[in-house]
């Protein structure tokens, strides 16, 4: 059901904005003061309405289109999309937010037999391969999805046979900078980045987990009945960071 025009203000959403300014200072702060900025200005844009999907704030996004803030079927800035509700359903999808998800395809309700609905899809996007990530600290858009750039400095000295400047030394630059919203990354490399693209490198620390080592962890529940701790679940945590293996590197390793 449409929310009423009539009705809506800014502070029928203030409590998710506030709800989704915690989650992002504990993110990036650099990125909360942007948000932070937007919201003070009643901005409700892109990015805005990114962090709304990717917390899964339903209601931002519904404001924002209802009031005529934001048109989601314009070209999304992010050259991946053909649209913004095309970035959002994708951001959706991948952060498992199901409200977002559920109202951008056309504001329908989770029935009963479509509770896994996003699982389902997210398995069946996962059975491809294994896809790397390393987020653009501005952004946060994936720059091994969305792209990445170097540049090559170039140059030029006064020729007198040719009587025309002519090109004499080129050197390429391996700063990084991020296709999506054309800052510099810093400390990264490209090389770093073409490593990051294996299967054997932890998603979090980036670090070669072949060179480091895997835990073997055991969650164990106490049962009262019998006064023990029984074994409950595996997991497989980098050595570094204990971040836990995917089901990718699991396979992989065959764990």
């Amino acid at each position: 059901m449409n929310i009423s025009k009539q009705t809506l203000n800014f502070n029928d959403i203030e409590e998710n904005l506030d709800a989704i300014k915690k989650k992002l200072y504990l993110e990036s702060p650099d990125l909360w003061i942007d948000f932070c900025d937007k919201i003070d200005e009643k901005i409700l844009d892109e990015m805005v309405l990114f962090y709304a999907s990717k917390y899964n704030y339903s209601n931002v996004i519904k404001f924002a289109i209802d009031n005529n803030i934001t048109d989601i079927n314009k070209p999304s800035k992010n050259r991946t999309y053909t649209s913004i509700k095309e970035h959002l359903i994708s951001v959706a999808r991948d952060c498992n937010s199901k409200d977002v998800f559920n109202f951008l395809n056309n504001n329908e309700q989770i029935k009963n037999k479509d509770t896994n609905k996003i699982e389902s899809i997210k398995e069946e996007k996962a059975k491809s391969s294994y896809f790397p990530v390393f987020n653009c600290s501005h952004c946060n858009t994936n720059i091994l999805k969305t792209g990445y750039k170097i540049y090559e400095e170039i140059s030029f000295a006064f020729c007198e046979k040719t009587n025309k400047p002519e090109e004499i030394n080129k050197v390429r630059n391996d700063k990084v900078f991020c296709c999506n919203c054309n800052k510099p990354i810093e400390n990264i490399t490209t090389n770093e980045l073409e490593s990051f693209c294996s299967i054997t490198h932890c998603k979090n620390c980036k670090k070669d987990l072949i060179q480091i080592g895997i835990n073997e962890k055991i969650k164990m529940n106490f049962n009262s009945e019998s006064k023990q701790f029984n074994k409950k679940e595996k997991t497989y945590n980098c050595y570094n960071c204990d971040e836990e293996l995917d089901k990718y590197q699991i396979e992989y390793f065959k764990l």
